[in-house]
């Protein structure tokens, strides 16, 4: 595949960046509300969006105003995705809480368990 010039090819890297953007919205309006099925299902798409537009856009050349709107899309989309990390971090940090909890109930259980056996 040749390089690609001029505003088709700036158009459809710029669309595909924006929808990519939109992606990481939604995925960062699912991560604030909790709602971790949905934003497993987006992440989905989303990385298969990231992998045809590294396909597509691996021979073209952007025009510079382009390439403008590019970085500024990237902007965004990095904005959402490190609110995404920090709402997926918060919650592997509350769910092993949970699971510390639970073992230490486990065992303060068996301990009694084991006590009234004795």
């Amino acid at each position: 595949m040749g390089e690609q010039w001029g505003p088709p090819a700036d158009h459809d890297i710029l669309d595909r960046y924006e929808a990519i953007r939109d992606y990481s919205r939604m995925m960062q309006h699912y991560a604030r509300a909790a709602d971790w099925d949905r934003l497993l299902e987006l992440q989905t798409a989303y990385v298969s969006a990231m992998e045809a537009l590294a396909d597509v856009e691996l021979d073209v050349t952007l025009s510079d105003g382009a390439n403008d709107r590019k970085l500024g899309l990237i902007g965004e989309i990095r904005v959402a995705e490190a609110e995404v990390r920090e709402c997926l971090d918060r919650r592997l940090s509350e769910l092993s809480r949970r699971m510390a909890d639970s073992r230490h109930r486990l065992h303060v259980a068996q301990a009694y368990e084991t006590q009234g056996r004795a």
